[in-house]
């Protein structure tokens, strides 16, 4: 008699298992489609977003709430940019800061 095996995976899926989960995926993604083609075109919405720029000074304020008024990508756009700008301002001089306070807030290095 054989002795008898195992067979070891190692982790990984096998290819019978991948091609299910494809095609599920392929499966749900046609029936959202097939939804999405039966309920048809949303209706228009009722309120208009507006930002008032008649009583407002020239300046950064009214060029940004132009931007809202004009385009909302552009000014979606133009917000992640400035978020984004003044997380670097503000992580690096809190990091300067913490420097001068002798706090290293550097890389930690590991010990296995």
């Amino acid at each position: 008699m054989r002795p008898k095996t195992t067979v070891r995976t190692s982790g990984r899926r096998s290819w019978v298992s991948v091609c299910r989960c494809l095609l599920l995926a392929a499966f749900f993604m046609q029936l959202t489609a097939i939804w999405a083609l039966a309920v048809g075109e949303p209706p228009p919405p009722k309120l208009i977003n507006v930002a008032d720029t008649r009583n407002m000074a020239p300046g950064i304020s009214k060029w940004i709430a132009d931007i809202y008024n004009g385009n909302l990508w552009l000014y979606g756009l133009t917000v992640v940019s400035i978020m984004a700008g003044m997380g670097f301002a503000l992580g690096t001089g809190f990091d300067r800061l913490m420097g001068l306070a002798g706090i290293n807030l550097g890389r930690l290095e590991h010990h296995e």
